[in-house]
């Protein structure tokens, strides 16, 4: 017995040239691969099987077929091993299996691959049995057979064939054509491992990084992924690069990540090209550099990398090293989402919503938000929701709208958790639901959402949903309060003023009502006004009323503008100014407000701040009566019955005087009685049917 010697380090990298050519090995890109580079270890086997020891009568046909496929003379190497594997040489039998698997020689023909591979491994070669175990494995050749790819790859591993005890280890691992058995995995990968053999080395640290088949030791999983790494796989730098990223089993080091993220990088490895354009985007480890985070970025994403598409899309939305660009913002976004990537499908949703580097299109906005909805994207299914609730892209459908929040309020979006408790508060399409409206609004108010705290002290103000609880109402009100709600603001000084739910305290009542009204907030502004005209709990401050009725007054609140009319009339808080007092009576009594159409028409009946004018009188009596105003009914009654502003009218000025008589005013019944001496039987009976009429008009209002 004796060894070939061979010092073929060009003929093994010409192999292995050959081998890239044909299979293309494309190695995977996630932080945790499942499969190696079986062919790979299936041409590392062949070269192997060169070196074995073979009987002396067959050694010198044995080399010569070795010389010549040196050379690159396959024939003249299948002719001298042919022979060899004819007679039954387990080596040679392997060699003529691999020619015929490479198509060297000969023509590529898997399935005379498998019948040498066949030959040899019943012989015990363990490189014959783990490129038959291969061969099963792949169904090349042979129908695909896990079965049996497990009992060939078994017997290589029993006879220490590193490659093939990876191998075993993956199927244990994943559970392909067994019972899936991490241990058993663990095992095999620190076998393989020992060995040198790379893949095994890189697929022990995964399992010691995930923990799987054994207790998650992140200094283990970096010590088998640098034994991998140095010597040149590129997961395993990948994955030894984003331990030092974030700081796993070692320092954190962005400088090492760099290192080792660049050198997996150059050997085209996506993810960790994806990578490194991040720490050249944010200047980790190296000097900030947007350029070469584009180049990078570019390489992984042109190869279909999500993650770098997304990144390029952010590059490009935020102008980052570059012009602000949104047509490329849309054409990365789609790559992503073309390829599945919920994300990319919600923001190519939005950018055809708002016509963002790309035409509006609500159709297309439906379409991409709904791919991103059926794979849970929260964000998506709100969006969605909202344009069927609003039929944009889209028939109206309530139904899927409610579905729609309901699924995003499920994972947790507040934004439809929201819209949710409001949908069920205003019994907006769907049956009103007090008790789902507060379910809702509560739990957004628990992540704390000030709408949602200041809708759920509302509720329990109420008792809508829940049972009434003014406590539990203050509590929620200064919740959303003290995040600068203004309505909630404004609640909260009207408990602190009534003593609901919290003791009486003027002091805070007005401390919250000036958060509230230094936002704009008109009930805040109106009730400070209120409070300093009449003193409550605090001396009065006609000057601080008077400032705080001008602000909401000129935002065209009836009530202010009268309240200011009052204090222009008679001089509170400012200079007496009738000219001003009719100017804000006339603006709220055109609003509708009775107090101040009754005080315009006393300012045009005696001329006050305006020209004497008895039709103007007439004509704000008259609104505010039909209102039901009881002086403004006598002081009608009186213009009808003296013809002041209008011709003289018994009829009408006894229907008024009779309501007003009605309501209690003793100057309205003296009128009536005197109005009955001047009238007849008739007119009379006219003016109390006008009076019902009148009543039942109201009534039914």
């Amino acid at each position: 017995m004796h060894y070939i010697q061979s010092n073929g380090i060009d003929f093994i990298l010409q192999l292995m040239n050959k081998a890239a050519v044909k299979y293309n090995f494309n190695l995977s890109s996630t932080i945790f691969p499942l499969k190696e580079k079986k062919y790979f270890n299936l041409l590392y086997s062949f070269l192997v099987s060169l070196i074995i020891p073979i009987p002396i009568l067959n050694a010198a046909d044995f080399q010569k077929g070795f010389e010549a496929h040196l050379k690159g003379d396959y024939i003249s190497a299948i002719k001298e091993w042919g022979p060899l594997a004819a007679q039954g040489d387990a080596a040679a039998q392997f060699n003529i299996g691999n020619m015929f698997d490479f198509g060297k020689g000969v023509a590529e023909d898997n399935a005379q691959a498998v019948y040498w591979y066949n030959k040899s491994a019943e012989q015990g070669n363990a490189n014959a049995q783990y490129a038959l175990g291969w061969m099963y494995e792949n169904g090349e050749g042979v129908v695909k057979d896990l079965a049996m790819a497990f009992r060939w790859y078994k017997r290589a591993a029993e006879r220490n064939h590193p490659a093939a005890q990876t191998n075993l280890g993956w199927m244990y691992e994943n559970g392909k054509g067994l019972v899936q058995d991490y241990k058993k995995a663990f095992e095999l990968y620190s076998k393989a491992a020992d060995k040198g053999q790379v893949e095994g080395q890189l697929n022990l640290g995964i399992m010691y990084n995930k923990g799987k088949g054994v207790e998650k030791n992140y200094k283990w999983a970096v010590f088998w992924y640098k034994q991998a790494a140095d010597k040149g796989n590129a997961e395993a730098q990948l994955n030894l690069g984003i331990m030092f990223k974030y700081g796993r089993g070692v320092e954190e080091n962005y400088t090492q990540a760099v290192n080792w993220f660049k050198m997996s990088a150059e050997q085209g490895n996506v993810e960790a090209q994806s990578n490194l354009g991040w720490m050249y985007e944010y200047g980790k480890g190296v000097d900030q550099d947007y350029s070469q985070a584009i180049s990078w970025y570019q390489k992984a994403a042109e190869q279909g990398n999500v993650s770098a598409q997304m990144y390029l899309g952010i590059i490009y939305t935020y102008g980052k090293g570059v012009n602000k660009d949104y047509s490329k913002v849309f054409y990365w976004y789609k790559k992503a989402a073309d390829l599945g990537d919920s994300l990319a499908q919600l923001n190519l949703g939005i950018m055809y919503q708002y016509g963002k580097g790309v035409e509006e299109d609500y159709s297309e906005s439906v379409f991409w938000y709904k791919k991103s909805a059926e794979q849970g994207q929260a964000e998506a299914q709100t969006s969605l929701a909202w344009m069927y609730e609003n039929g944009k892209g889209i028939e109206i459908d309530n139904e899927q709208a409610v579905y729609w929040y309901k699924k995003a309020a499920e994972r947790g979006d507040t934004n439809a958790q929201l819209k949710l408790g409001i949908i069920y508060k205003n019994g907006s399409d769907t049956t009103e639901d007090y008790t789902q409206s507060f379910y809702w609004y509560k739990k957004v108010a628990e992540q704390g959402d000030a709408v949602a705290q200041l809708n759920v002290g509302i509720m329990y103000e109420y008792g809508k949903g829940v049972g009434e609880d003014y406590s539990q109402a203050a509590f929620w009100y200064k919740k959303s309060a003290e995040q600068g709600h203004s309505e909630a603001q404004a609640n909260l000084g009207w408990f602190y003023l009534n003593g609901k739910g919290v003791e009486l305290d003027y002091k805070k009542a007005i401390e919250w009502y000036k958060k509230s009204a230094e936002q704009g907030y008109i009930s805040a502004q109106l009730s400070l006004g209120e409070i300093y005209k009449n003193g409550k709990g605090i001396p009065e401050d006609y000057t601080q009323a008077f400032y705080w009725y001008k602000k909401v007054a000129e935002k065209g609140d009836s009530s202010a503008q009268y309240n200011l009319g009052l204090m222009y009339e008679y001089g509170k808080g400012t200079a007496e100014d009738y000219t001003q007092a009719v100017q804000w009576y006339k603006k709220a009594a055109e609003q509708g407000d009775t107090q101040a159409q009754l005080n315009l028409a006393l300012m045009y009946k005696y001329g006050t701040g305006v020209s004497e004018d008895y039709s103007q009188a007439v004509f704000w009596y008259k609104k505010a009566a039909e209102q039901g105003d009881t002086k403004a009914q006598v002081n009608l009654a009186t213009m009808y019955n003296a013809g002041e502003g209008v011709p003289e009218n018994y009829i009408l000025a006894y229907k008024w005087s009779n309501l007003a008589a009605a309501r209690g005013s003793e100057q309205a019944r003296d009128l009536k009685n005197e109005l009955r001496k001047r009238m007849t039987r008739e007119q009379i009976a006219e003016a109390q049917q006008l009076s019902i009429e009148w009543e039942q008009s109201v009534s039914s209002q």
